[in-house]
């Protein structure tokens, strides 16, 4: 992974740490993984990882857990 996504990354982990739902950081997620995938750039593994996360964490919420 070059320094540039390993940059925009943190910087996205510092966004998510901002956000209390876990909905609106999905989506931030999403929308990194679209541009990556836009440009024909491979999605790194950490967004990927991400991605999952909040997922589970969305769907952990909507259960009222």
């Amino acid at each position: 992974m070059s320094e540039q996504m390993q940059s925009e990354i943190a910087q996205l982990s510092g966004q998510l740490d901002q956000i209390d739902d876990p909905r609106e950081g999905y989506a931030l997620v999403q929308e990194r993984i679209r541009t990556y995938r836009n440009m024909g750039d491979q999605v790194p593994d950490a967004l990927s990882l991400m991605e999952r996360a909040l997922f589970r964490d969305c769907l952990a919420q909507s259960q009222g857990r």
